[in-house]
């Protein structure tokens, strides 16, 4: 998070995120934000996929 804070849903669990918070998890699961407490809210999303090998 790099500003405001949020409530993020990854499955069933609800995360309280604020700035300097980070959250890393398996995008299979049912994911996104479920409430956006202070805006504005600013935050970076890394997708990275496996490499063939």
């Amino acid at each position: 998070m790099l500003e405001g804070e949020v409530n993020y849903r990854h499955g069933a669990e609800i995360y309280a995120l604020r700035p300097g918070d980070t959250l890393f998890f398996d995008a299979d699961a049912p994911h996104g934000p479920e409430d956006l407490v202070k805006l504005p809210a600013r935050y970076l999303s890394v997708i990275s996929y496996p490499q063939n090998s």
